[in-house]
């Protein structure tokens, strides 16, 4: 039970003053900030990035507020907090005063004073621990393919690993790109099943923008087909033999969008994170943000590390963040066209043929897709006669690069029935 008090304010104030990462986030920043619980919010005074003083709030309001219902801390401020609570940004928080001077550069640091809050709440944070990389299997060979989608070309990086007899393409989330699936890449069991091909999309990660067009005169927005039309093109420069296509969240996404619209070059689909159809409440989700010149990709690095799992281990959720930010900031944005406005498996989902082509949804326990009964991941089969769901234990939105190794444990399994659903396909 969280005390009336939420947190102990002695212990917040020591991690606060003394933690590198809140210390590196502000920069140099000078500033007043409240933060916290109406009934127990603290005011903190910055001088040159340095938290000097942490004192229970009083007197008229300073250079920013950050503020969010007394419901949302006490949801928040636990060991295992569930989605929406996670971050401030999912549970609504809102920032009164010059948000874009005090608030969206330093997003990262008001984030990690959610964390040292909560750690002050809770007698532990229930972290996943790290685990080494396999370097005895970090050998993922990377090349470029010249790949058409209908008259238009592109110059696309690939990664490639493993020695299975299947091929399986891995598309990354929203913004991203390969680095997101590294792990994946050295995993054995994974590596004996299936040839591993992970893709950069145009404009991300090693892949430029597409060849002979005037892209900087145009603003990058991702739609349905021309997205198909990478992967598609992909497969067919490749001369892969009918591969398994996997993608996470937009890549999820796709991953439905192919199997209703382009599935005869692919053997089966597996979908981890993406929606039937985009709810009402993210309708109306602003991408302006994450394309205004004035907006800092620190204010994306916070939102993405504000999303990862809040039990996933910590220098994971800072390299998934770190790959968000050195792609162009427009790559999000891009990407997020499709995935909020362009996909609706409740109108398309008849289109997808089962029978033929496996699906499996697949949707992370602090991901929102696994809590919407009408619109998640979760509502799937209901609209695709055939489809298979599977809830992810302790797994999040950005699993293959925050928790990847939990992912692959979970994976492993649940691609075996894939692979077995594929076979009994071709029995038939």
């Amino acid at each position: 039970m969280v005390p009336t008090t939420m947190y102990d304010l002695a212990k917040f104030q020591a991690l606060a003053i003394a933690d590198r990462e809140v210390r590196v986030r502000l920069g140099r920043l000078d500033a007043q900030v409240r933060f916290g619980p109406d009934a127990s919010a603290v005011d903190l005074t910055i001088a040159s990035g340095t938290v000097s003083s942490v004192e229970p709030a009083s007197g008229p309001a300073p250079d920013l507020v950050i503020a969010a219902p007394d419901a949302f801390w006490r949801s928040a401020l636990v060991a295992r907090p569930g989605y929406g609570h996670a971050s401030l940004t999912a549970g609504g928080a809102t920032f009164q005063g010059d948000f874009a001077r005090f608030g969206a550069p330093f997003m990262p640091a008001w984030e990690k004073l959610l964390f040292l809050m909560r750690k002050a709440a809770c007698e532990a944070i229930e972290q996943h621990p790290a685990v080494p990389d396999r370097r005895e299997t970090d050998d993922a060979v990377g090349r470029y393919a010249y790949v058409r989608n209908g008259k238009r070309e592109a110059r696309l990086f690939y990664e490639q690993a493993g020695s299975g007899a299947v091929p399986l393409i891995l598309y990354p989330t929203a913004g991203a790109d390969t680095r997101q699936w590294r792990h994946l890449l050295t995993y054995p069991a994974l590596r004996e099943r299936f040839t591993m091909v992970a893709m950069d999309p145009p404009g991300h990660g090693k892949s430029l923008m597409p060849l002979g067009e005037p892209w900087w005169e145009q603003t990058y927005s991702a739609g349905r087909d021309e997205l198909m039309g990478w992967v598609t093109g992909l497969v067919e420069a490749l001369q892969l033999d009918r591969p398994v296509f996997m993608g996470c969240s937009v890549g999820g996404q796709l991953a439905l969008s192919l199997a209703a619209f382009r599935p005869e070059p692919f053997r089966a689909f597996v979908s981890m994170n993406g929606w039937l159809r985009s709810p009402p409440s993210m309708q109306s989700f602003d991408n302006w943000p994450y394309r205004d010149p004035a907006t800092p990709l620190d204010y994306l690095m916070g939102r993405v590390i504000g999303t990862t799992s809040p039990i996933a281990p910590e220098d994971r959720r800072q390299e998934t963040a770190w790959i968000y930010v050195s792609n162009a900031k427009g790559a999000y944005a891009g990407d997020n066209d499709y995935f909020m406005n362009a996909h609706d498996l409740a109108r398309d989902g008849h289109l997808i043929d089962t029978s033929a082509r496996p699906l499996f949804v697949l949707a992370g326990e602090f991901d929102r897709t696994s809590l919407s009964d009408e619109d998640g991941a979760i509502a799937v089969p209901k609209h695709v006669p055939g489809a298979q769901y599977r809830l992810l234990k302790d797994l999040g939105h950005f699993a293959p690069s925050d928790d990847p190794e939990l992912l692959c444990e979970a994976l492993v399994p649940i691609m075996d029935e894939v692979l077995a659903a594929c076979d009994a396909v071709e029995v038939r």
